[in-house]
């Protein structure tokens, strides 16, 4: 039988680190159990105690902080940081938007698992086995909170690395086509697929940025690249854009981007739709110059290792989509990836100009919405980065 929980020592002086809030401590920096065990544990140094944490055993990120305090953190304990998190979305009027991040893993003190609401519809998802065997397995997340306290009806918890579906469990109301959710983001009607989709299945943290890119949108010209299913243009269509063209590589998201723009009732002969290879789409010359391009790739750095990569990608890219727009024209960039900081992502930019011998203002930077909360020690949880630049002629 296992313990309730164990210790763990660790074997560098981290504990200024984690008392000032960091989440995460590595492999290397703790004396290994001798026993196999994973799940809750003490985290001690020569001191004494530090903290609660969680042990994955398989991963280079051994332990999560869960709390600092002495008591152990037991269902009480993460009810009330559950109801917590819900109070903190209570801005969030769901007659308009009823889809948004309720849990976002440790900027809501629940590391490594996020939730998010569809309506009537929740997602679980979790990075990687560790946390999915301390909240799932060892059942220390109670599922029935979500049922209990927001309008969910049905569960979905999937693991964030499974193929094919494999993996997933359903709690609640099984029989909804779980692929055609219709969701309502600021008086806007969009289709999901919360079973195949990208994350859980649409972009919530670029809500506000795409709300934004309405109000700049009137009678201009909109290029989407990697729109998956058209949130930025459906933006754009009812925000006045003359034209709005979609690009994706995906042809089933592209098929959503365009059911979603008539979702909206918005003008057929507005909107086109192209599946494409982006990359080698960039280097044909353009047919036609755009009022505003809008640049929103999937994470090129998925790893520090892979940052320097992931530098020279962003530029090619960036410095390519340039050529698509009108001189004096708006450009929006967008990175995901939790590895280029607001620093490195502003150096990007300035090579990608520069290489196309323009200038640049800058007239926004903005980061994820407020229903996905990070850490202020933890300034890598700041992941998303929006740029509205206007180029000089």
């Amino acid at each position: 039988m296992s313990p309730l929980f164990f210790k763990i020592t660790l074997s560098r002086n981290l504990r200024k680190y984690i008392l000032q809030g960091q989440p995460w401590v590595y492999k290397d920096a703790i004396v290994l159990p001798k026993k196999n065990l994973a799940g809750l544990c003490q985290v001690h140094d020569k001191k004494g105690f530090i903290a609660w944490a969680f042990y994955d055993k398989d991963s280079p990120l051994a332990l999560r902080i869960l709390s600092t305090e002495k008591n152990i953190p037991d269902e009480a304990f993460f009810k009330n940081q559950f109801l917590k998190s819900l109070a903190s979305r209570k801005n969030i009027n769901t007659n308009f938007t009823n889809a948004f991040r309720l849990i976002n893993g440790e900027g809501d003190y629940f590391p490594g698992l996020v939730c998010d609401i569809y309506n009537h519809t929740a997602i679980i998802q979790f990075d990687g086995s560790g946390p999915e065997l301390f909240w799932k397995k060892e059942r220390r997340f109670n599922f029935n909170w979500i049922f209990d306290f927001t309008s969910a009806e049905s569960i979905v918890i999937k693991s964030r690395h499974i193929k094919n579906n494999t993996g997933m469990f359903f709690l609640g109301d099984e029989k909804k086509d779980f692929t055609k959710i219709i969701i309502k983001e600021n008086n806007l009607n969009f289709l999901v697929n919360v079973l195949d989709g990208q994350k859980t299945g649409f972009f919530l943290d670029q809500r506000d940025n795409r709300n934004y890119v309405e109000g700049l949108s009137s009678g201009k010209s909109v290029l989407n690249l990697f729109s998956y299913t058209g949130g930025f243009s459906v933006y754009a269509g009812r925000g006045g854009s003359k034209k709005v063209c979609s690009v994706d590589l995906s042809s089933p998201a592209i098929n959503y981007a365009q059911k979603n723009w008539e979702l909206n009732n918005l003008p057929n002969n507005v909107h086109n739709t192209l599946s494409e290879d982006i990359l080698k789409w960039l280097e044909k010359k353009p047919d036609n110059l755009w009022d505003i391009v809008i640049v929103d790739p999937p994470s090129m750095a998925k790893s520090k290792d892979q940052k320097q990569i992931a530098t020279k990608k962003y530029i090619n890219l960036f410095s390519a989509a340039i050529k698509f727009l009108k001189p004096g024209g708006d450009l929006i960039l967008s990175s995901c990836s939790s590895h280029i900081n607001f620093s490195d992502f502003q150096e990007i930019i300035n090579q990608a100009v520069s290489v196309n011998r323009k200038k640049a203002q800058v007239f926004r930077l903005s980061s994820q919405g407020s229903d996905h909360p990070y850490l202020q020690s933890m300034p890598e949880s700041r992941y998303l980065k929006f740029v509205h630049l206007k180029l000089s002629l």
